[in-house]
């Protein structure tokens, strides 16, 4: 059984909580769609705030990785309980099987891509600046989608972004049949419970929205 919540545009603060509230309450895997609504970027829990631009709104990520911007992307968020076998598989199996769905609903709509091989060289402190194993990317080496996990007592968050221009609705269905292959095809479509939504509300005012998360150095 796969748990999908497609939620609209939040603000930093507010997408970042959530996908923590969704982690510490996690029964089931979770799918979570979601826009922002403002231009702004996030960054890796353990990046220098010297990565974030000075001209733009930011948060920063419970996972790592790289800077990723947010003005123009698909922000989608999947939750695994600490039980679940893909928890067990380990991160580089558990990033490929996630990739592979994705890849498989870009090329569903006639995006060319395939994942990538190893990691390209140089370094960036940008996410999509630099494609690392398992993402997928396009023929010329774009990177189009990319990915980064946090493990804690509560199971596995995987936060992901897929920057393609221009994607027809209906590519969400996709995404969503593809992603639930994983999970047995069986989907139930849903919102965050009150509980949920008490801990993303805290979360938001006490951690996401503070200067002592989000500037630290």
């Amino acid at each position: 059984m796969l748990r999908f919540i497609h939620h609209g545009p939040g603000d930093p603060a507010w997408n970042m909580a959530v996908d923590e509230a969704l982690l510490r309450h996690c029964s089931i895997p979770v799918l979570r769609i979601y826009g922002w609504t403002v231009p702004a970027v996030s960054i890796g829990y353990f990046q220098s705030l010297a990565v974030a631009p000075p001209d733009r709104p930011f948060v920063r990520r419970l996972t790592g990785g790289g800077l990723v911007d947010h003005a123009h992307d698909m922000t989608y968020t999947v939750v695994l309980p600490p039980d679940h076998p893909l928890v067990a598989a380990g991160t580089a199996t558990s990033y490929r099987l996630l990739h592979e769905a994705i890849a498989r609903a870009l090329k569903s709509h006639d995006v060319a891509c395939s994942l990538a091989a190893d990691c390209s060289g140089g370094a960036s402190a940008a996410c999509f600046q630099k494609p690392v194993r398992f993402d997928v990317v396009a023929p010329d080496g774009r990177k189009l989608a990319g990915a980064a996990q946090r493990r804690s007592r509560h199971g596995v968050l995987h936060q992901g972004s897929i920057l393609v221009p221009h994607l027809p609705k209906p590519f969400v269905e996709a995404l969503l049949h593809e992603v639930a292959t994983i999970f047995g095809r069986d989907t139930r479509s849903d919102d965050l419970s009150p509980d949920e939504r008490a801990t993303a509300t805290d979360l938001s005012i006490s951690r996401y929205g503070t200067d002592d998360w989000n500037r630290r150095r």
